[in-house]
C-alpha cells in the first residue's frame, strides 16, 4: 500500500506544475498510512503464529511483533505528518506582538503587519515523499531477516533522511548538515558491507537464522571430528566471525549515532 501510494504520488507531482498542492499531498499520504493501519490490524490472523511467516525467500520475517511495530510507525508517522504538513507558519512583527495592540485590530493576511508565510512549508510538495520512503525503509528493516534486505532497507531509509536534512536548501546550516549526513552514513554503510562480505565469505550464507545455526553446529562438529582436522576450522570460524560482527556493530553504531560514533 506504501509503496502504490508512493508511487501514484511520484506521477501526480510529475504532471503538475501547482506548487501549493502539498497540503493535499499530505492529506493522501495520511490517509494512506491509516489504511496501511488497518491492513495491520485485519491481518492479525499471524499473530496466533508463534514463529511468523518467513516471506520473499527469507528476506524478511513477518511475526507478531514485527505487525505491531510497524502499525506502531505507521501511527506516529500519521501523527507527524498532521503536525508538520498543515502547521500555519505565521510570524507576528514585535510592535505587534502586545496583547493590548492586537486586541482593538481586526487582522486579515497580507494587508497588515501579520506576515503569514505560506512560501515554506506549503509548497514543499515533496515532503510527504520522503517521509513515505523513510517509513518505507523503517517497515522494511523491522522485518527484516537478511543481511541483503537490511542493508537495503538501511539504505532506502537514509536516501530519504539525507534529502529531509537538506529540504531547506537555501539554508546553509541545512545543506551543511545534510553533506555531514550523506558522507557519514556513507562511511558507516562501508562498515556494513565489509561485515557483510566477510560473514558470507566465512559461512556462504546471509541468512541470520542460517549464520546463527552455523556458529552453533561448530561446538558439534569439533566433537564429533579429529582435534588436529578441525582446530584450524574453529579458529577461522569464530575468528572471521567475531571480526566481521565488530565492523558491522561499528556500521550500525554510526548509523543511530551512539557514543563514541556520534562525533
Amino acid at each position: 500500500m506504501l509503496i502504490y501510494s508512493t508511487l501514484i504520488l511520484l506521477l501526480s507531482n510529475a504532471v503538475t506544475i501547482r506548487r501549493d498542492k502539498s497540503i493535499l499531498f499530505n492529506r493522501v499520504a495520511i490517509i494512506n498510512l491509516l489504511y496501511s493501519i488497518v491492513l495491520g490490524i485485519l491481518s492479525s490472523y499471524i499473530f496466533s503464529l508463534d514463529k511468523g511467516i518467513s516471506i520473499y525467500a527469507g528476506l524478511f520475517n513477518v511475526t507478531n511483533i514485527t505487525q505491531i511495530f510497524q502499525i506502531f510507525v505507521f501511527i506516529i508517522s500519521a501523527i507527524i505528518l498532521l503536525l508538520t504538513g498543515f502547521y500555519t507558519r505565521k510570524i507576528i512583527l514585535k510592535e505587534y506582538s502586545i496583547l493590548k495592540k492586537i486586541l482593538p485590530y481586526n487582522y486579515s493576511f497580507y494587508k497588515t503587519k501579520i506576515i503569514n508565510k505560506m512560501g515554506e512549508q506549503y509548497k514543499i510538495i515533496e515532503y510527504p515523499l520522503i517521509l513515505l520512503f523513510i517509513i518505507i525503509g523503517g517497515v522494511f528493516l523491522i522485518s527484516s531477516s537478511d543481511l541483503i534486505s537490511i542493508f537495503l532497507s538501511i539504505e532506502l531509509q537514509s536516501y530519504g533522511l539525507y534529502l529531509l536534512s537538506t529540504l531547506y536548501r537555501n539554508s546553509e546550516l541545512a545543506t551543511s548538515a545534510g553533506i555531514t549526513y550523506f558522507l557519514l552514513g556513507g562511511l558507516s554503510s562501508c562498515f556494513i558491507l565489509q561485515g557483510t562480505s566477510l560473514l558470507y565469505a566465512n559461512s556462504g550464507v546471509t541468512n541470520l537464522e542460517s549464520i546463527y545455526i552455523i556458529t552453533s553446529l561448530t561446538d558439534i562438529s569439533y566433537k564429533e571430528y579429529n582435534e588436529d582436522n578441525i582446530s584450524n576450522l574453529y579458529e577461522y570460524n569464530f575468528q572471521y566471525i567475531n571480526i566481521s560482527l565488530l565492523i558491522l556493530s561499528v556500521g550500525f553504531l554510526f548509523k543511530v549515532s551512539a557514543a563514541p560514533f556520534h562525533f
